[in-house]
């Protein structure tokens, strides 16, 4: 399974910049493991931005609690490209 974690920014300490995982069930997004790289990124990007998140992050695993990140956090909007990112070849996918 694959899915999109959003993050949205901390409220503690007051005035902090820190993001952290939002929570709920539009906080995630579960992505079709047929895809590419590049399309689950665009969809991620699309979906931070429609949903009013700050950022983003891929993760493959057998469940939510059992899943390790495979993609760095990316903001939105994204500082760069989505283009096939480098962890396709690092995570062997």
């Amino acid at each position: 399974m694959y899915y999109v974690q959003f993050y949205q920014r901390a409220v503690y300490p007051i005035g902090t910049t820190n993001i952290i995982e939002a929570c709920g069930d539009r906080s995630v997004v579960i992505l079709d493991g047929r895809l590419r790289p590049q399309a689950m990124g665009q969809i991620a990007a699309a979906e931070c931005v429609k949903r009013g998140y700050l950022a983003w992050r891929i993760f493959k695993g057998e469940s939510f609690t059992r899943s390790i990140p495979v993609s760095q956090i990316w903001y939105a909007p994204a500082t760069a490209p989505v283009q096939d990112p480098a962890w396709l070849s690092a995570h062997s996918m």
